[in-house]
């Protein structure tokens, strides 16, 4: 029973989460003409707000999908066709790598803003196209996961078919390797992010100004975020509690973290978005409450 209403918590998180998400993209897609969504930051969270939208998509159709019994005979099946596991267990990693590059292009394109606003890296990134921001944030992690693509071979339930199924590797060497590899890439991120951001934040101290100390606490809860997902990737590595069916659970919700605290932070800390969302719900309220007593009149 605990562990149901734990799937039920989930699902509705993912499934707010999906509806915040669009939210802000339909904020911003009505905003588009304004000059503040012309930058780089808004124009690489518009790139972002469908990647997260994929990630919880795909999270619910082969992920969340994977801890109920009933479905579980067809994830088992699914292990005759190599390429699916393949892709699903790399998208996992893809996905997870483009987020950190997202997390690290965010706090640098804050620090570019507020330090360096004239420097010859801030005044091209702000020239970028959308195209062009979406193949800066995809490039590294693909480039990243090519390897995996060439090397491994997976399958669900290889351990235990115990539900929530996990999906991992035949070879524990090749288990070895793809951690190293997603350990790097993430560490690296991580070392480079909090050097970023401990220089915005010795730049913003000085200001104080409250617009500015929001950039901060965004760029501080995503960095928790990051350094959550690399906790989390060394405590599955070692396959630490993966006995207990909270804890696989728990393994399988980590492509959430860093996407959940955006939206959560564009929300409550970018004003100019969360003014925009809020205009939009007024407006569909009374429009909704027009019609309502239009009815009943």
């Amino acid at each position: 029973m605990p562990f149901f209403i734990a799937l039920i918590i989930l699902c509705i998180i993912v499934l707010t989460a999906i509806m915040l998400c669009s939210a802000i993209l339909l904020a911003m897609w009505q905003e588009r003409k304004s000059s503040r969504y012309k930058t780089f930051f808004y124009k690489s969270w518009w790139n972002e707000g469908f990647i997260n939208l994929f990630t919880f998509i795909f999270f619910l159709l082969t992920m969340y999908a994977r801890c109920f019994s009933n479905t579980a005979f067809i994830f088992l099946y699914l292990n005759r066709y190599p390429w699916w596991t393949k892709f699903a267990q790399i998208t996992v990693e893809h996905v997870l790598c483009i987020q950190i590059m997202n997390v690290l292009l965010t706090v640098a394109a804050r620090f570019f803003n507020l330090c360096l606003p004239l420097s010859r890296i801030a005044l091209v990134a702000e020239k970028l196209g959308n195209w062009q921001i979406f193949v800066l944030q995809a490039f590294v992690p693909t480039l990243v996961v090519i390897p995996l693509y060439a090397l491994f071979d997976f399958q669900y339930g290889l351990d235990d078919v115990t539900t929530p199924l996990l999906l991992r590797s035949p070879s524990v060497h090749y288990d070895q390797i793809m951690l190293l590899i997603g350990l790097i890439y993430r560490v690296a991120a991580l070392v480079l992010c909090v050097f970023v951001y401990i220089s915005l934040f010795w730049t913003v101290r000085k200001k104080a100004k409250r617009s500015e100390t929001n950039i901060l606490i965004y760029g501080g809860c995503l960095l928790l975020a990051l350094a959550a997902v690399v906790l989390c990737t060394i405590c599955r590595g070692f396959r630490i509690g993966e006995d207990e069916a909270f804890m696989r659970l728990f393994y399988l919700t980590l492509m959430l973290w860093i996407p959940c605290t955006d939206i959560l932070m564009t929300i409550c800390v970018i004003t100019p978005v969360r003014e925009s969302i809020f205009k939009r719900f007024k407006k569909f309220r009374i429009i909704f409450a027009a019609s309502t007593n239009g009815e009943s009149s």
